[in-house]
């Protein structure tokens, strides 16, 4: 089962938070944010823009300004990399994606 559902032709745009292993926000400052969505072959569907929220720390958001309608059906996967300022490199856990068709068209 996957973790999210999506309907395809509709906008994505999802809101993350850089949490510690305490769960509390961690500011990204000039940190890089980089993630794509993958096929269940690793063939690119689309690589998705990172944006960070203004006045709240670790807060981004991940979009895809292009049109989602000739995305596949099925299951999509992405991680998000986070590289800081010192070099370091965050990658999250792998999230899947169930993208299915919409009813009202």
């Amino acid at each position: 089962m996957a973790d999210f559902l999506f309907k395809r032709g509709t906008t994505f745009l999802v809101t993350c938070i850089n949490e510690d292993a305490q769960g509390a926000p961690v500011a990204l400052g000039g940190a890089v944010i980089a993630a794509e969505l993958r096929d269940s072959q690793n063939a690119l569907i689309a690589p998705l823009v990172p944006a960070q929220v203004a006045d709240q720390p670790g807060t981004y958001t991940l979009s895809y300004p292009g049109d989602t309608s000739g995305w596949p059906l099925g299951t999509l996967r992405t991680d998000i990399r986070i590289s800081d300022l010192n070099g370091t490199i965050k990658q999250t856990n792998t999230v899947t994606i169930a993208v299915v068709d919409r009813v009202t068209q």
